[in-house]
């Protein structure tokens, strides 16, 4: 093959970077040699900045909130909640990691960070994909033992068991992601002319094509297939327990409708925001994408979705679950008190109120206390 053969064959046929700023990469042949029209000027020097940016103001407010009210209430550090901490904490990574470089990248066709920042950057963007994906996996898991098994896996779906699970899937996913380190690096934009500086990208198609078919059938397919399965479990032995739950209606029973609710919205969520990016990059690495400006811009708006899914599970659990809906508002006076110089005697006083006026209406508020704090009760495990 003649000097950047590869270069050339790969801007021509590739859209895709990288498992998530590639696949809005110019794909045009030779666009790096070539003068920028205002239109792309506009779209990749200005939209895209400005897109990521919010995504990512957005996604470190939703998500730190998500944190600290986690950490901050006692009532609040349920099984399911231990979850979401750790969703939580993955989205944030991610959203701190991928769109700042990635938006850098576009508005300046360079990548002036090095070898070393190119590899971690990929590496750790894979971890916090994967790790993200098989936490839903596992809240799915421990959803289907909480309904179906619940007496049978009381013993097994302790705080402590799955602060355990949620390292175990941090230091798998850190140790099988290690072929990306070998398999990113910085490259020259044009081999023939070096002086057009460095971008950060994989090494040539069939590495593309590994990583992509990998990244799709492992972090996408497989996982939302189990989430699938166990959820269709779960909707059998409802389906038979039905007849019984209609007669017995009790809290416990609503905060399970409630909990099932809010994971069923992150997981297709999921689902969506992120096929559209897969079928991208698979297109790109195995066929031909259209290089014109209609679909320059949609697949910026896809890779765009992907990033949104790390801050929309904050929008979700605010709409679905009363309890972070009421910790939101806690954590928001609170900082409002704080400004105040009132301290936190304030937002105690405050969530304490909120605790009381909620039980009242139930008229229960004794063994709303009791069901939220009893690590061993169904409820506990299932109030998210």
């Amino acid at each position: 093959m003649e000097p950047g053969g590869e270069y050339r064959i790969l801007t021509d046929n590739l859209s895709a970077e990288s498992e998530l700023n590639s696949s809005v990469n110019r794909s045009t042949s030779g666009f790096y040699e070539e003068e920028l029209t205002y239109y792309e000027f506009v779209l990749y020097s200005m939209v895209v900045p400005v897109l990521f940016g919010l995504t990512t103001l957005i996604g470190v407010i939703g998500n730190t909130l998500v944190i600290y009210v986690i950490l901050s209430k006692q009532k609040m550090r349920t099984v399911t909640n231990l979850l979401l901490l750790n969703l939580a904490i993955a989205d944030l990574s991610f959203v701190t990691i991928c769109p700042p470089f990635t938006a850098y990248q576009f508005a300046t066709y360079q990548w002036p960070f090095g070898n070393v920042a190119c590899k971690l950057m990929h590496y750790l963007l894979n971890v916090t994909a994967y790790v993200t994906v098989y936490t839903l996996v596992l809240i799915s898991v421990i959803r289907y033992m909480t309904i179906v098994h619940n007496t049978r896996t009381i013993r097994f779906r302790t705080r402590t068991n799955i602060v355990l699970m949620i390292i175990a899937i941090w230091a798998c996913m850190c140790a099988v992601n290690i072929p990306i380190l070998m398999s990113y690096g910085v490259q020259l934009l044009n081999p023939d002319d070096p002086s057009k500086g460095i971008i950060c990208e994989n090494w040539g198609i069939e590495v593309g094509q590994r990583l992509y078919a990998t990244f799709f059938c492992f972090a996408y397919i497989l996982p939302l297939a189990m989430v699938a399965k166990f959820s269709i479990f779960i909707l059998r032995h409802i389906k038979k327990q039905r007849s019984v739950m209609l007669n017995k209606r009790t809290r416990g029973q609503d905060k399970k409708r409630q909990a099932s609710r809010l994971i069923i919205l992150v997981v297709v969520i999921f689902a969506l925001f992120w096929l559209p990016v897969h079928i991208h990059l698979l297109v790109a690495y195995f066929g031909n994408i259209p290089t014109n400006p209609v679909y320059n811009t949609i697949s910026v708006f896809w890779n765009v979705l992907a990033y949104f899914n790390s801050c929309v599970n904050p929008i979700i659990y605010n709409y679905a679950s009363r309890d972070f809906r009421n910790g939101f508002r806690d954590a928001v006076c609170c900082i409002r008190y704080r400004r105040l110089g009132r301290g936190g005697e304030d937002r105690n006083g405050m969530t304490a109120v909120t605790t009381v006026n909620v039980s009242s209406k139930n008229g229960k508020s004794r063994k709303l206390l009791v069901d939220d704090n009893d690590e061993q009760q169904e409820e506990q495990a299932d109030d998210v």
